[in-house]
């Protein structure tokens, strides 16, 4: 089948739904993305609040996310969307700056000065990142076991290991995957991998909106606020419907959270998952007087209920809950309240917020635990692929991992006969 014969369905405005149209329109491939909500960018998108435009959860980018901000800086038109440093971690009374150094060195030399754990811990720490870079695992273990058999101290353990862990994989290091708990260790020692990379603008106009203009310059559909019921086989292809159309496409792309794959595929019975587990993400929101400031753009705790928070500037700070906790049971406005006197613990004197928001996404990642079963993109039926974070690949549920995966589909269909 020549290209100009292939016609695509993505079912999925996400990360990885808007990366595989976009690579598909700058094949020259037809291509037409349904997506149920009026926003682009799935479970990263933006929302307005308050008078304040804020994300459906906070996110974070690395360095070592090259597929994502290659992907940024064809599409998005705004300057310098990041705040953009070296690795700097500040955990309680530990501190952690990267050097000015060649990788890895510079995170080995962070290590050597960081504050707040003894010179022992240091050295073992060392070690391990040193060993991390070419390390295999020859069966995969949890993180937990990992760092013991390193002899990674409680307090390195506790003020670095598991907050990267928690924020990495989104899965408590008892029962996290080692081997791709590795997999974004050794990709953050290589280059700048390591550096921290936060958002100016929200996650939709970060990659979605500037990447669906380019789709629809380019000849493709966006069909925002159109959720498709269901997808068929028909001939020569699928048939896509939602409740005001069915259109037939050579080839299809279903780019949803594997809990919705089983209604939408329901008369597809070759799409088969794995029974995965889930994890939850809570993000709170409070907006403080402009000149509200965290000592750091990122401020971590060890204890309490928040993990990280994020200054957003504009006296906007986002605290953020990783993983399964007592925290789920919590009415909301205590939960905000709780968080509110934890950040004074960090900024003396602030006064009460002008208002605070509470996101949880119950279903946020898929539980990321030791020899998970991801599903491959390319599915048993000819032409249909998926395309998540929850896929197959080296990474976790990340935005990296979403653009893979989304980039891996067009690909692939792009090969196709």
């Amino acid at each position: 089948m020549e290209d100009m014969e292939k016609r695509v369905a993505v079912i999925g405005g996400g990360y990885a739904g808007i990366a595989a149209a976009f690579a598909l329109s700058e094949s020259g491939i037809p291509v037409t993305l349904f997506e149920s909500s009026k926003t682009l960018g799935g479970r990263a998108r933006g929302l307005d609040c308050n008078g304040a435009r804020i994300d459906n959860g906070q996110h974070i980018l690395l360095g070592c996310y090259r597929e994502t901000l290659a992907l940024i800086e064809k599409t998005c038109k705004i300057p310098e969307p990041f705040f953009r440093m070296p690795l700097e971690l500040a955990v309680d009374a530990f501190r952690l700056g990267a050097f000015p150094l060649p990788p890895p060195f510079d995170l080995l030399f962070g290590l050597l000065f960081s504050k707040g754990v003894s010179l022992a811990e240091k050295l073992r720490a060392i070690r391990f990142v040193a060993k991390a870079r070419s390390l295999e695992l020859q069966a995969d273990i949890s993180v937990e076991t990992l760092l013991e058999s390193h002899a990674q101290g409680s307090g390195i353990t506790n003020f670095l290991w598991k907050p990267l862990c928690i924020a990495a994989l989104n899965t408590p290091i008892e029962t996290a995957s080692a081997r791709v708990f590795l997999a974004v260790l050794k990709d953050g020692l290589s280059g700048r991998g390591s550096d921290l990379l936060i958002p100016k603008v929200d996650l939709s106009s970060l990659f979605p909106t500037g990447a669906a203009e380019i789709i629809r310059e380019n000849g493709g559909g966006i069909l925002t606020s159109s959720p498709v019921r269901f997808v068929r086989k028909s001939s020569g292809g699928f048939e896509v419907s939602t409740d005001s159309t069915s259109r037939h496409f050579s080839h299809a792309i279903l780019a949803v959270a594997p809990q919705h794959l089983a209604r939408l595929a329901r008369d597809l019975p070759e799409i088969k998952l794995p029974d995965f587990g889930y994890q939850p993400i809570c993000t709170i929101y409070s907006q403080y007087p402009e000149t509200t400031r965290l000592p750091r753009k990122m401020t971590g705790f060890s204890q309490g209920l928040a993990q990280w928070l994020f200054d957003r500037g504009s006296g906007l700070i986002a605290a953020v809950i990783s993983a399964e906790g007592k925290h789920l049971a919590l009415p909301h406005s205590e939960l905000a309240a709780e968080v509110h006197e934890e950040t004074r613990s960090v900024i003396p004197g602030l006064p009460p917020p002008l208002w605070q928001k509470v996101i949880v996404e119950k279903r946020a990642t898929f539980s990321c635990t030791v020899d998970v079963e991801r599903p491959e993109q390319k599915t048993t039926l000819p032409g249909l692929y998926l395309a998540g974070d929850y896929t197959a690949g080296k990474y976790p549920a990340t935005l990296e991992a979403a653009v893979l995966s989304g980039l891996a589909c067009a690909n692939q269909i792009r090969l196709s006969p």
